[in-house]
């Protein structure tokens, strides 16, 4: 996800540069001379697909910026109707130093992820962290497939939800929580 938002970045941002280079190079007399009408007519062609880039850039910026994720069907479950499930998860996240999740909910497919509600659109919030009052990001939902808790023992659940829990931690890193917002 980090590269494919570098990457659209880069494509945004080299006829910029290709044109600040060409104009820099004109008035210093580096690129071509200013009487130059050849390369007069390339920096401006130049200057002009960059403003057209630039704006398209700006267009899907804003697309995404008011672009609102899908929500999945889930019930919310309070750690008060399941705590062993919750310590087996906060169990987990300890043993693999990651972020424990925000919260749990279950969906009725058979299978497991981690969803970022904190988007406005779902009522999410950031919270502050410590004294200093910076921002730090939530960590996400799990939501688990309430198949797994009707046929699954607890050792095999552990296992399951593992690499998923695992996943908290780089979910919580503030560029991959915005290179996920841009990809989606």
């Amino acid at each position: 996800m980090l590269r494919i938002r570098g990457a659209a970045l880069a494509v945004a941002l080299l006829p910029a540069a290709a044109a600040v280079v060409l104009l820099v190079g004109g008035a210093t007399g580096r690129i071509g001379g200013s009487h130059d009408e050849g390369w007069t007519a390339v920096r401006w062609a130049v200057v002009a697909g960059a403003v057209v880039v630039l704006l398209l850039a700006a267009a899907v910026a804003a697309v995404v910026v008011r672009a609102r994720p899908a929500l999945s069907p889930t019930v919310p479950i309070a750690e008060e109707t399941a705590p062993d499930l919750y310590r087996l998860v906060r169990d987990l996240a300890e043993r693999l130093e990651v972020p424990a999740p925000s919260a749990i909910a279950l969906t009725p497919d058979c299978d497991s992820w981690l969803e970022d509600r904190t988007h406005r659109a779902h009522g999410g919030r950031r919270r502050t962290a410590g004294a200093g009052g910076g921002r730090a990001p939530v960590a996400p939902v799990l939501v688990i497939g309430s198949p797994f808790l009707w046929w699954m023992r607890v050792g095999e659940l552990r296992a399951l939800l593992a690499p998923v829990v695992a996943g908290t931690g780089p979910s919580v890193h503030p560029d991959i929580a915005a290179a996920r917002r841009f990809v989606r």
